[in-house]
């Protein structure tokens, strides 16, 4: 199917650094799924992909992101479906994913790359 993302914006951003760990911490990530749909049906979907990376206890890094994008759907579907959220969630990750990497490499840390 061919979609069209029309807009992606981070919605929040929270995030706990401890610089004078001087180790390597074991990192692990965690995401959450959420589509919004107009009360009336006008073909447009919102995803909101929120994505926590952290330490085992959230001692050291924590870097919380919440990620809204927008998307187009064709004008032949009429109706969101367990299905079609599950085809647009890539679409959601791939630009949830970038930002989240380029926001890393801005605070001068190891990048965070997700999309490997």
């Amino acid at each position: 199917m061919n979609y069209e993302v029309i807009d992606f914006k981070t919605v929040s951003v929270n995030y706990k650094l401890d610089t004078g760990i001087g180790s390597e911490l074991g990192l692990r990530a965690e995401s959450r799924v959420s589509v919004k749909t107009p009360d009336e049906w006008c073909g447009y979907v919102y995803l909101y992909l929120n994505t926590k990376i952290h330490d085992e206890n959230d001692t050291y890094f924590v870097f919380d992101i919440t990620t809204e994008t927008v998307i187009k759907i064709p004008d032949e579907i009429s109706e969101m479906s367990e299905e079609l959220m599950q085809e647009l969630i890539p679409l959601a990750q791939q630009r949830s994913y970038a930002a989240i990497r380029d926001m890393s490499l801005a605070m001068g840390i190891n990048e965070l790359d997700l999309s490997k």
